[in-house]
């Protein structure tokens, strides 16, 4: 458990008791129950990752779920998780390199890091490499230039978690955690794929977890992801969303119609704080969150190298 969980930004008056009631509802109701899955919402710098970070803390000291954590090179924030939650494997393709330099060499309980670091041929041979009992970062993201290649990469991705889940080769329960997620299932007018073919490979991706995603939750097979804007994801995957984390500047449509009704509310969210929808669609009281060192605080990440 991050020593910090207690720590809360000061200056905002949240009853206590109503606070503690919905995280217990958050505990028991998702974290309790694998293969939940929740997108997070909110505009550029409301605390998005920060809202990650304690939802892994929280599957971390439930003691049950194995991490996944898809690096989209954002940065230095990948420190923050051996800083936190321990032993971390890092994997990249081959001819590319995570150096991780970090300004202390203890860790946020005083020990020393352990971090190791494997190489994989492609992004989908990472289900069958997860090492249990320790983070697993995929790191590929960084090292793509091309928007086809990533394309090709995040296909053959979910294609290949799909069909070992089901036949219950890859470990499990597993909670996989993918920042800006619209980048690989966006809506309509959202997709960056600049030729038919690439168009075509978007559309067999988001096809896959279209029609998936709902069963990989019977398997126990979480999804948690960000997402600037509700209306940024595809209709049909964000529908399979059972729960909701909301930050300032998030936005809502015609099919969240009760979500939608307090925009006004979601818009002026201090970025310490958070709202979570339930599966009903009712919302929490407001909830301030933990605050973890930010990865630029705590050292630096440089990748080196290129996947052509």
């Amino acid at each position: 458990m991050n020593t910090q969980t207690d720590a809360y930004y000061p200056g905002y008056e949240i009853d206590p008791g109503i606070s503690s009631y919905w995280e217990r509802r958050l505990e028991t109701e998702f974290i309790g129950r694998p293969g939940q899955h929740l997108c997070e919402i909110g505009r550029p710098g409301t605390g998005k990752t920060q809202g990650l970070y304690y939802l892994v803390d929280k599957i971390m000291e439930a003691g049950r779920e194995q991490i996944l954590w898809f690096d989209i090179g954002k940065g230095d924030e990948i420190l923050t998780l051996p800083h936190y939650f321990g032993p971390t494997t890092i994997f990249t393709p081959p001819g590319c390199e995570v150096a991780i330099q970090y300004r202390d060499p203890l860790d946020a309980f005083g020990r020393p890091y352990d971090i190791e670091f494997k190489t994989i041929s492609r992004m989908a041979d990472v289900w069958q490499n997860i090492q249990p009992g320790r983070i697993n970062i995929c790191s590929f993201d960084p090292f793509i230039l091309d928007p086809g290649i990533i394309l090709e990469q995040v296909s053959d991705l979910f294609e290949r978690l799909i069909r070992l889940a089901f036949r219950r080769q890859v470990i499990r329960p597993l909670a996989i955690v993918y920042d800006e997620f619209h980048n690989v299932c966006p809506a309509h007018g959202y997709g960056f794929a600049s030729t038919p073919k690439e168009a075509a490979i978007q559309r067999r991706a988001l096809n896959i977890i279209k029609r998936n995603v709902q069963k990989l939750r019977v398997e126990e097979y979480r999804m948690i992801v960000t997402a600037h804007e509700w209306q940024q994801l595809y209709k049909g995957v964000r529908t399979a969303f059972e729960w909701v984390m909301i930050r300032r500047g998030a936005k809502f449509g015609g099919d969240e119609p009760k979500l939608k009704q307090y925009n006004p509310r979601w818009a002026g969210c201090p970025t310490e704080q958070c709202y979570i929808a339930l599966p009903t669609r009712d919302h929490s009281a407001p909830l301030a969150l933990p605050y973890y060192e930010d990865g630029a605080r705590l050292g630096r990440v440089v990748y080196r190298g290129l996947l052509e």
